[in-house]
């Protein structure tokens, strides 16, 4: 590991896109005598460098769970729990190809394929644990328990 800070950071940020409080994490594990002014200030020049944008994380992360088949709701907790406003990323939902009802029944489809003796509340469980709202569920289910 780099032995400057913002080496260790550009070399994080060298591999995928993290957001701000990922990388003030990876700070303070890799080089716990930094004080938090000093953090914001590595931070900070990441961004004016255009190195590091919570916008262009949210985006991948966004892209990648959708196509892993995750649900909104499931997604916006994990923005949040990066400090990123969901209402501020929406529009990325909104460019996905399918819908979430769609995303919703190919999950479904997909878990049914391995399941011997699958029952509607186990179909209802396993896509809340996705994230899925429940009236998409519901929909997804009927679809294919009739």
């Amino acid at each position: 590991m780099a032995s400057d800070p913002f080496d260790t950071l550009i070399n994080r940020l060298a591999r995928r896109e993290h957001s701000r409080v990922e990388l003030d994490r990876k700070l303070k594990t890799f080089h716990p005598e930094l004080l938090q002014p000093e953090r914001n200030e590595l931070l900070d020049r990441l961004v004016e460098l255009n190195l590091q944008s919570d916008l262009r994380f949210a985006e991948m992360l966004i892209r990648s769970r959708l196509f892993r088949g995750q649900g909104r709701r499931r997604i916006e907790g994990e923005l949040t729990q990066h400090a990123i406003d969901p209402h501020d990323v929406s529009h990325f939902f909104d460019q996905a190809e399918d819908t979430e009802s769609d995303r919703c029944l190919a999950a479904l489809e997909k878990w049914m394929r391995g399941k011997k003796d699958p029952t509607r509340d186990k179909a209802l469980r396993f896509l809340a644990s996705r994230g899925f709202n429940f009236s998409d569920a519901t929909e997804a289910v009927d679809a294919i328990f009739r």
